[in-house]
């Protein structure tokens, strides 16, 4: 098998990326990674080094975030409110449940469910389709 690694420099800035799509800011993706906001910032150029747990953690948001991309068929606002808003399969939202010590890999789960579920029914985009009503209330809660 062939392991191939990204070059930490891609990863942070990919993460980054997927972090403020969302609809996260900077003191919040350093939550996110456990580290200080101080830290990530001083790390958006060159990254960190591979292996570690904040690589880690990043490679896993990319991925959640690039399922959340297919599900949304791209739509910014349709990723943030669906990330904000309460999840009843999940008792949370995933922006809540991705700082947990394995929330992120649990949003990825659920978002491949989802997946297969509009895979099965192609017609369905999920995410776009509630946007209207999710909108309503995310700004209630």
């Amino acid at each position: 098998m062939i392991h191939s690694t990204y070059p930490p420099s891609v990863v942070i800035k990919a993460f980054t990326w997927a972090y403020q799509e969302v609809g996260l800011n900077q003191a919040e993706a350093a939550d996110l990674l456990g580290v200080s906001e101080t830290s990530l910032s001083q790390t958006t150029l060159l990254g960190f080094e591979h292996g570690t747990t904040e690589y880690r953690r990043q490679l896993s948001f990319i991925r959640m975030y690039h399922l959340l991309i297919a599900l949304s068929e791209g739509d910014s606002e349709a990723m943030q409110i669906w990330f904000q808003q309460y999840q009843s399969e999940i008792k949370t939202s995933p922006k809540n449940l991705c700082f947990t010590s394995d929330g992120i890999e649990k949003v990825t789960d659920y978002l491949r469910e989802l997946k297969q579920t509009v895979e099965l029914r192609p017609s369905l985009s999920h995410l776009r389709n509630t946007k209207a009503s999710s909108a309503t209330r995310v700004v209630t809660h």
